[in-house]
């Protein structure tokens, strides 16, 4: 059996989800384990929430969390002791996949002796655009660095490295991790299991309405920046309720979501849910994802072949700088702009008069061109 693959996930869900699809393929295809280390306690509660990531890293390994609690002392004893952990296992030649830690001290300096055997992976999927709208949507910047320790760097889309990387750093270029068969088959498989076990009560024959929700409070890149969200949460609900029939409704929060605002809207009506499966087995029963503001989630359903609509009330300024597209219009079927008419036709028509699923970019799914054999081949040695 190969040796142990480590894997330093960051604070936020994304990366773990990122990198599953690999330690899966890993495990399948070359029989090896994975341990993932998590940092964040936040990071590890919401890992140990989302069932489908949780099982899967039980399918691959196992996790351990070493953030080492809130007393500052025994965070660096854990932190050293880790560290120590981490130079053994390099030291016997397993390899460790990363978010960027190796690009800080101390961790810099492992980086460094043992380059060869570290590889820093984006931080996404999917190629989004919604970066260049940072400053309208209420987020900071990252800037790029001129110069990355790590010398083995594997992407996954055509963001974020572009010029900034070495010479000599070696590029593999693996392609999106959710679309690779080894994922879709891993979950396809699985789909049943989760409905019946967290969703036994709902009627799924005729499919399902996925709304991914965000977060409510202000967001600058909406034309009413407090308000916008919550009234077309309201506007939503009312399209649903006039068209859905007894085609469920099954609600996907955001971990910032106010769930008292959506109990409001949805109080007293039937054929809403609440559901915390992950997006790509929600694809397998879902007619449509719809989103009121651009969740990256949506790129999810996309390459599932699920249509998705994005009924939103962006800002003018916004609007004018995306020349009148969503910010992730690579996944987005129809977006639609505060017109609640459209929207209702729109869905109606998607609801009962569509064909089966899309087709999305097969060449992509099945992994042409890239370098994810040989980067499998390399992880599993």
């Amino acid at each position: 059996m190969s040796k142990e693959i480590v894997v330093i996930v960051k604070n936020k869900l994304i990366t773990t989800d990122v990198v599953l699809p690999i330690l899966i393929e890993l495990k399948e295809k070359h029989n090896t384990s994975s341990l993932i280390l998590v940092h964040d306690e936040l990071a590890y509660k919401g890992i140990n929430e989302n069932v489908v990531i949780r099982d899967a890293i039980d399918y691959v390994g196992r996790k351990i969390y070493v953030g080492g609690g809130k007393h500052k002392l025994f965070r660096k004893i854990i932190k050293l002791f880790w560290l120590s952990n981490l130079a053994f296992k390099l030291l016997t030649g397993s390899k460790v996949l990363h978010f960027g830690i190796f690009e800080v001290f101390p961790y810099s300096i492992l980086g460094k002796i043992f380059a060869k055997n570290i590889f820093m992976l984006q931080g996404n999927s999917f190629t989004h655009s919604y970066k260049r709208y940072n400053k309208l949507l209420g987020k900071k910047a990252v800037p790029h660095k001129k110069h990355y320790i790590s010398k083995n760097v594997v992407l996954f889309n055509d963001n974020d490295f572009k010029g900034v990387l070495d010479d000599n750093c070696r590029v593999y270029k693996f392609g999106g991790t959710r679309i690779r068969p080894v994922w879709m088959n891993y979950v396809n498989a699985r789909s049943e299991y989760y409905f019946n076990k967290y969703h036994s009560d709902i009627d799924l024959s005729n499919g399902c309405i996925v709304l991914i929700l965000s977060y409510f409070g202000r967001l600058p890149a909406m034309r009413l920046p407090d308000e916008s969200l919550k009234i077309l949460l309201g506007k939503t609900i009312e399209v649903f309720d006039s068209v859905k029939g007894d085609i469920p409704v099954l609600i996907k929060p955001h971990v910032f979501t106010d769930l008292n605002i959506v109990d409001e809207y949805i109080k007293g009506k039937s054929g809403y849910h609440m559901t915390y499966l992950h997006p790509s087995v929600l694809s397998t029963k879902a007619k449509v994802f719809v989103c009121n503001t651009y969740s990256t989630t949506m790129a999810d359903a996309n390459f599932s072949g699920v249509k998705t609509i994005e009924y939103a009330d962006y800002s003018s300024n916004l609007l004018k700088i995306s020349k009148g597209r969503s910010v992730g219009y690579q996944y987005i079927d129809e977006f639609i702009i505060n017109n609640q008419g459209e929207f209702k036709k729109t869905l109606k028509e998607i609801l009962y008069n569509s064909s089966d699923k899309l087709l999305r970019n097969s060449s992509i799914i099945n992994g042409a061109h890239t370098d994810a054999e040989e980067l499998l081949i390399k992880l599993s040695n």
